[in-house]
């Protein structure tokens, strides 16, 4: 006996399953290369507030409206009523492109009775 036998129905679906995975990933990679990239480009809004105790929380959402990751995004808030300035700075270590992220300013003052003002104010491109 020569000992040598044929693959199985088991082994050839195994085969054609890995075949067509492999080639999955590869059609990704191909389309990921000639997709056009946008740089990073965070933008800052308010999507609410909300009175709580004695201060009011503002609820920010950033969102990266380009393709690429930014890095250390820099967000301030300034809330002026009268002649007195508020104003708050966080920072957020990563936001992928597309990616939205929550931030919370809190105040003391009702941002309602002032001006609320919301921006990124700098990032770096990792």
């Amino acid at each position: 006996m020569s000992g040598k036998r044929g693959r199985t129905a088991a082994e050839w679906t195994t085969f054609a399953a890995s075949c067509l995975v492999l080639a999955a990933v590869v059609a990704l990679v191909v389309v990921q290369l000639f997709e056009p990239r946008t740089p990073a480009a965070p933008v800052a809004s308010v999507a609410g507030t909300r009175h709580v105790g004695d201060q009011y929380f503002v609820d920010v959402v950033v969102t990266n409206d380009g393709k690429e990751t930014a890095a250390e995004v820099q967000v301030a808030a300034q809330l002026t009523i009268g002649d007195e300035v508020s104003e708050g700075d966080q920072t957020i270590d990563f936001l992928a492109g597309n990616e939205d992220h929550r931030l919370v300013f809190a105040f003391d003052a009702d941002p309602a009775s002032g001006d609320l003002t919301v921006a990124v104010s700098g990032f770096s491109e990792p």
